[in-house]
């Protein structure tokens, strides 16, 4: 049998699949129903896996291609019944107005276990920025 850091990696690595497919359904039985999320773009904060689906569905539709994804520099650390991974990854694509998107983000994401499965319970995705300038800096890369 996997090991728990096995198996939350395997979580991880879906989402690249998953993001590619557009396919919320994948994605979104990982969250536990109620999820803090922390977008790096949005509400400072939302909560529920409701507001996830709702986000997803508008992200998904903004691309006209299919929504690339790589993941770097993974580590997962996990207990009994608690565990957090930390990543970056690259989200890449062609959105419906034709802009290319090509980009390095930050993710840390907790897990806990719920009725014996292990869900997210937190996800915080995030972008560096300039703090003189307060630009995004979008074009750094690992």
């Amino acid at each position: 049998m996997n090991s728990v850091t096995d198996q939350l990696t395997e979580v991880i690595q879906s989402r690249v699949s998953a993001l590619d497919a557009k396919d919320a359904a994948i994605l979104l039985e990982h969250y536990a129903d109620d999820v803090m999320l922390f977008d790096a773009v949005g509400p400072l904060r939302a909560r529920g896996a409701g507001v996830e689906a709702a986000r997803l569905k508008t992200w998904f539709g903004a691309y006209e291609s299919p929504i690339r994804c790589e993941i770097r520099e993974l580590e997962v650390v996990a207990g009994a019944e608690v565990a957090f991974a930390h990543y970056l990854y690259r989200i890449g694509g062609i959105m419906t107005d034709g802009t290319k998107v090509g980009m390095w983000l930050r993710a840390t994401v907790g897990f806990r276990q719920v009725a014996g499965e292990w869900k997210i319970v937190h996800e915080h995705d995030s972008v560096p920025f300039d703090g003189e300038t307060t630009t995004a800096l979008v074009t750094l890369t690992p």
